[in-house]
Formats: C-alpha cells, sequence, structure tokens
C-alpha cells in the first residue's frame, strides 16, 4: 500500500492497565469516525492491526490490540502512528479540505504578498487554524469566512485576508 494513499488517524500513547489495553490520539473528528475505519495500518502500510476492543475512557480512546496481551507488549506500540487507506473516508464537499492536502500549500495576502507555507493545521476549539511561521514566530490563521478568500488544490496556494492582529 502507498504512503501517499494513507491518512494518519490517531498514534499510540501510554498503557492502561495491566492487561495489553493503551490509549489512542484520536486525529479524527470522532469516535465514531475512528471505530467505522477498516484497515488501521502502520506508516507503511505493512503491519495491519486489529483490535479485540475499542472505547472512550473519560474522553479518551482506549484499544486493546489482538496479540497484545499485558502491559509490556502495550508499551512497545507507544508512539506509533495508525494509519488507514483514504478510500475508507467519503469524498469532501465544497470548502472541506482533508489536513493532508492543505500541508505544504503556500499561503499569499490577498494583495499577492507571500507569508508563508501551512505547517500544520490545528483546532484548538474554536475552529481550524492554518499554522504557519513567519521570521521564526508561529501564526495562526482562523479557517472562517473572515480570513480565508480561496483555497486551489491543485495550485497549492491558498489565499488568505487576515483580520486586523493576526499577523502582529
Amino acid at each position: 500500500m502507498r504512503q501517499s494513499n494513507l491518512i494518519h488517524v490517531g498514534t499510540f500513547s501510554s498503557p492502561v492497565g495491566l492487561k495489553g489495553e493503551i490509549k489512542v490520539i484520536m486525529l479524527t473528528s470522532s469516535f465514531m469516525i475512528f471505530r467505522k475505519l477498516n484497515n488501521y495500518v502502520n506508516e507503511d502500510g505493512s503491519t495491519l492491526w486489529n483490535f479485540n476492543n475499542m472505547s472512550l475512557l473519560n474522553h479518551k480512546l482506549v484499544v486493546h490490540p489482538k496479540n497484545c496481551n499485558n502491559r509490556n507488549d502495550a508499551e512497545k506500540f507507544r508512539g506509533k502512528k495508525i494509519f488507514t487507506p483514504s478510500s475508507n473516508f467519503a469524498t469532501t464537499k465544497k470548502g472541506e479540505y482533508f489536513i493532508r492536502d492543505l500541508i505544504t500549500c503556500k499561503i499569499y495576502m490577498i494583495d499577492g504578498t507571500k507569508i508563508g507555507n501551512v505547517v500544520s493545521v490545528d483546532n484548538f476549539g474554536a475552529g481550524d487554524l492554518l499554522e504557519t511561521k513567519i521570521k521564526n514566530k508561529t501564526i495562526y490563521i482562523p479557517m472562517n469566512k473572515d480570513n480565508l478568500v480561496s483555497v486551489d488544490l491543485d495550485k497549492q496556494k491558498i489565499i488568505v485576508n487576515p483580520i486586523k492582529g493576526i499577523l502582529d
């Protein structure tokens, strides 16, 4: 399976208890979406992970990988990224984007001035934010109608008109 066809959907975190369960930092928008995915694989698609159980514990995803029988087994998963084929996701609607498609896009002001490249897309609870660096300073530009003018994935170009104070 080619890596470009894979989407990063989670990362194994710390073990839970003694029976081989482990927390997962979920990168999907909900537990139900993560749960419905098929084919959880490693970064190059060479290892398929199956889970005996998957649940929420205190709003955290906890999985029990097959053949993971104790805390020591679970510890070996720590930090490993979980991927799934992009075919597991529906196509995006107008104005919706996969984060992987936005990463490395160039960000320009409405007047054509280049600001930087998308480093990541974060959401701290109030909406998606394009992260970029300007003169070694991290800047977050909200992905809303007040700041985002257009996204052209074919040209890898995003045009923004940030409200006053964002770039200061």
